[in-house]
């Protein structure tokens, strides 16, 4: 009954260990699909700022392809500017000839007052018709001009708020993608110290285990030795109890031969 306390006090030990094995073990389980978790969410925000990436790529080329239609107006801008002045230069160079024209005619024809005049009006007519020829011609490319840079500066600001969301939305998924990656790293290495603690703990119970079972099998001797004693001692019990009954019998035969020789005498 000693040895068989012991054994139940190992059992229960080798019971207590197996169960700190299995929870060991369900940790690590835990941990390789929380690791499993993370590298999902890892690969799909890794998808995610790729096609963000791709977007902003498409993006600066719009960007770029809009830039270089910008310089091209703005050339074209500049060629019609240069080409402006020079129509006011010739007007001005065609008004002051017509006032050197007017001048000159005055002087030669400075007797007939009225057709000077007339002239005069001829002149301030042509020259007023041509002005607002020139006015028309100048608000109307203004104006063309100043709606074309507006929608172009329009189309660039849109453009610009798209790449900067895009942008902020890319750094937002950069620093996911390295928070993820710590998480990673993190889970990573609570498994590999998980997994160590585990190969430990095996190691060590297997060490208890071939202690207990070298115990197991010292005490399972011992049993059979105390089983075989035992057995021994029974045998050599029941043999001196039979030797007992045997003398048993010989002294109450003796003790009635005595008695019949008593009677016999």
């Amino acid at each position: 009954s000693h040895y068989f306390k012991i054994i139940e006090d190992l059992r229960a030990q080798i019971f207590a260990n197996t169960v700190d094995n299995a929870r060991i073990v369900l940790q690590i389980d835990n941990a390789r699909l929380a690791a499993d978790d993370f590298r999902v969410k890892y690969e799909t925000e890794l998808a995610m700022r790729q096609s963000v990436e791709n977007d902003i790529h498409g993006l600066r080329k719009v960007i770029d392809d809009t830039n270089v239609t910008r310089l091209q107006l703005e050339t074209e801008i500049e060629a019609l500017k240069e080409e402006l002045l020079f129509m006011k230069k010739n007007h001005e160079e065609e008004v002051k000839g017509l006032q050197a024209q007017i001048a000159s005619s005055g002087l030669t024809v400075e007797v007939d007052a009225p057709k000077s005049q007339d002239l005069a009006k001829i002149m301030a007519d042509i020259r007023a018709q041509y002005d607002e020829l020139a006015r028309k011609n100048r608000e109307e490319l203004d104006k063309y001009w100043s709606q074309q840079i507006e929608e172009s500066t329009t189309v660039v600001t849109t453009q610009s708020a798209e790449v900067g969301a895009a942008e902020t939305t890319l750094t937002e998924l950069r620093r996911t993608v390295q928070s993820l990656e710590i998480d990673l790293d993190s889970m990573r290495n609570l498994k590999a110290s998980l997994e160590n603690s585990l190969r430990e703990v095996e190691a060590r119970y297997a060490l208890q285990m071939e202690q207990l079972n070298g115990i197991l099998l010292h005490l399972e001797s011992e049993l059979a030795q105390t089983r075989a004693e035992g057995q021994r001692q029974a045998q050599e019990y029941e043999a001196l109890l039979n030797i007992k009954v045997k003398l048993e019998a010989e002294i109450a035969t003796y003790r009635r031969l005595l008695e019949d020789g008593e009677e016999f005498k």
